[in-house]
């Protein structure tokens, strides 16, 4: 054990790679994204408790949280470990890097959080940024900003040197970063990587460009910007199976894969979230628990949840599942089908309903500018496996989509997109989605 005056958290490298220790005991970081690091307004929010206690039951022993006392508690009283977010502005939110006293402003709020939490016992590391290095497309970041965040790594640890601190980092322009930080960051004990469908990608480039060891912070089902498109330029969204067995391979074949290097992760989202869907990325969906849950569950514990969520097969409308080119006649009658079963033998129910494709603003970031598509009433007919439904009368971009029950907290879904044109055929100029 470990002595009053030891870190409370320590990084080792040892023979078979770095290991994390926690007061002196190994840990390895089984962890969800509980509270998003940009505190985005359309994240519905279940009750920490509730989450704690889903997340504690499926084995985890990790939340990446936000620098508040009240969540912190909730945590501790769980078991649940923090790595807190120190919530920073990037130059998407105007920050000049080259700007003393913006910066030094910044820092100081960060520093007043370091002082106010240091001591709390559920507390294991820092994060200074989550992908600070994210702008617009085609427009450089300021390479600056490695410097300003290792001056502030060097200040938090002269405050709180019992804590680790790390930035994080998204996948785009990814070797350059790792590289510069590298060099111009030699205060960061660790990294923090945000990845999905090139996860496997940056995991690797880390390993061989970065010295020391990486957690990996932001992870799950296939980018909205990573999948294949609709002729009009909507993403087309994996069932909430596919996200499942998309999650285990990632998990399988990158997490677990690193073992030298990687000091564990934490999946993105613990929550029921709004961006490009309301059901892309959220592993709850309208407060229920969904199979990427029960995935990550049967990794941690070694055995499946008592109950498991639905399986998703395929959702076909008129008899086809291909998503690519589904042009529709306003008012036109079709005929919509989920294929599901539940691996506990529970009856299912079903919702189907249609909503008007997410338009994405201008400046939009990880979906905080997004608002949810309302639901069109009267369109639906039926609430079994196979359902009917009305084409909307307006043109434009839609999706058909279709949640499954249990009636025990677990739920499937999947969607279908579909074009409404009043020729049947694609307009011109209607990539507006992209």
């Amino acid at each position: 054990m470990a002595s009053p005056s030891s870190p409370a958290v320590e990084i080792r490298e040892s023979a078979e790679g770095f290991i994390l220790l926690h007061h002196g005991e190994k840990i390895y970081l089984n962890g969800a994204a509980i509270d998003d690091a940009t505190a985005l307004p359309n994240v519905r929010q279940l009750d920490h408790a509730i989450r704690f206690d889903h997340l504690k039951r499926a084995g985890g022993n990790a939340a990446r949280l936000k620098a508040d006392k009240q969540v912190l508690d909730e945590a501790h009283k769980r078991g649940i470990a923090g790595v807190v977010d120190l919530i920073l502005e990037g130059e998407r939110d105007g920050m000049d890097w080259n700007n003393d006293a913006q910066v030094q402003a910044q820092a100081e709020r960060a520093l007043a959080l370091v002082r106010e939490l240091k001591d709390h016992p559920a507390l294991l590391m820092w994060i200074i940024g989550n992908e600070l290095d994210y702008i617009p497309p085609d427009e450089p970041y300021n390479p600056r900003i490695w410097e300003r965040l290792d001056e502030l790594a060097v200040a938090i640890k002269a405050i709180d040197p019992k804590h680790p601190v790390l930035t994080i980092v998204g996948s785009s322009q990814f070797e350059t970063k790792i590289k510069e930080i590298t060099e111009k960051a030699p205060h960061l004990d660790l990294l923090g990587l945000n990845g999905y469908g090139e996860l496997g990608k940056i995991a690797g480039l880390t390993h061989a460009h970065f010295p020391k060891p990486y957690i990996i912070t932001e992870w799950g089902p296939t980018g909205h910007w990573e999948v294949a498109r609709t002729t009009w330029g909507a993403p087309i969204e994996e069932t909430s199976s596919e996200k499942a067995a998309a999650i285990h391979a990632r998990y399988r074949d990158v997490v677990l894969a690193d073992k030298q290097r990687c000091l564990g992760s934490f999946l993105f989202y613990w929550a029921d979230k709004q961006e490009t869907t309301h059901t892309w990325y959220g592993l709850y969906c309208e407060d229920q628990m969904t199979e990427g849950m029960d995935t990550m569950a049967h990794f941690w514990t070694g055995q499946s949840p008592a109950n498991q969520a639905p399986r998703v097969k395929a959702l076909t409308v008129d008899g086809s599942t291909d998503k690519t080119n589904l042009v529709l006649k306003p008012g036109q009658a079709c005929e919509a089908a989920l294929a599901a079963s539940d691996p506990d033998g529970d009856t299912l129910t079903y919702t189907w309903d249609i909503r008007p494709e997410v338009v994405i603003p201008d400046g939009n970031y990880a979906g905080r500018k997004e608002k949810r598509s309302p639901i069109l009433e009267g369109l639906t007919k039926g609430n079994g496996a196979k359902a009917s439904f009305t084409v909307p009368e307006k043109e434009g971009a839609y999706r058909l989509f279709v949640t499954v029950r249990d009636g025990k907290g677990s739920i499937g879904y999947a969607n279908f997109p579909f074009y409404v044109s009043a020729t049947g055929e694609l307009p011109e100029a209607t990539k507006r989605y992209l």
